[in-house]
């Protein structure tokens, strides 16, 4: 296994390893490690069936279920995501976000297979939420610092790709989760920021929680915390979502854009690692 870090400490691609043969312990031990230190991983040059993609994210925690049955396409708990048959979800750019940050027990790990890649454009960019947690300015940091915000599945003024069924909706009311989330295995602190969901923070006035989270958003991505993958087929990217958000950038509806997608939570032991 070669190791080699795209970004200031932050993002890992990972080599000469084949995730459609279980690796041993010692191998699943190494990379599992690099993941958790550099948050972002990227295994170029996979070749996964549905199962084989299933059989590596299970070995990471239990398999993620979205709340969207729309969404579950192919084999069972992963989702098929292409611009020909779900436009509206993987159409154009989408915003800087966390993923299920709006559900109680929000999704640890979430991997994504790259199969068919626009020419140009489509790149899907991470932000280090705990490089930003640790370089927030003392102003910044006494505002978030034991603060708790409010996520939802509907934010106002941000209309989902995918609308949720009444049936749905109900499931998931907004959630309540501290801003400042704790690694649940290296106890690092990160900023458990997503500006598409965060709905309030704390008791602030609407007006100066949208303010705030603007300027935590603003800090978050500046280039020296982005790291932007540029897709090649057969990539897969693996990503932690206790201390990154991500985004897609926009291309062209023209293109094809095909991508399958699984997660995993964190045990049971460790279900609420705030």
């Amino acid at each position: 296994m070669q190791t080699t870090v795209m970004a200031s400490n932050f993002a890992v691609r990972i080599e000469g390893v084949d995730l459609s043969e279980p690796p041993d312990d010692a191998a699943f031990e190494a990379l599992r490690a690099a993941w958790m230190q550099y948050k972002v991983a990227v295994f170029p040059g996979q070749e996964l069936e549905d199962g084989e993609l299933l059989a590596f994210a299970s070995r990471l925690g239990p398999i993620f279920k979205h709340i969207q049955s729309t969404l579950h396409t192919g084999e069972k708990d992963v989702m098929y995501m292409s611009n020909r048959e779900q436009k509206a979800l993987v159409q154009g750019e989408l915003y800087w976000h966390t993923d299920q940050s709006y559900t109680p027990k929000p999704v640890f790990g979430t991997v994504l297979y790259g199969i068919e890649i626009p020419k140009e454009g489509g790149e899907t960019c991470f932000a280090d939420l705990a490089a930003t947690y640790d370089t927030l300015p003392d102003r910044l940091r006494g505002r978030v610092e034991g603060e708790r915000a409010v996520y939802a599945a509907e934010k106002p003024g941000h209309k989902r790709r995918v609308s949720l069924s009444d049936e749905e909706r109900k499931k998931i009311p907004p959630v309540v989760h501290p801003l400042v989330r704790t690694h649940p295995y290296l106890g690092r602190k990160a900023l458990y920021l997503s500006p598409t969901h965060i709905s309030k923070i704390g008791d602030l006035p609407e007006a100066d929680s949208e303010e705030l989270l603007a300027e935590l958003t603003d800090h978050a991505t500046q280039p020296e915390r982005v790291y932007v993958h540029e897709w090649t087929p057969g990539d897969v990217i693996m990503w932690d979502n206790t201390s990154v958000m991500h985004k897609r950038n926009h291309f062209d509806p023209g293109e094809r854009r095909f991508h399958k997608r699984t997660g995993f939570y964190l045990p049971d032991t460790l279900s609420t690692p705030f």
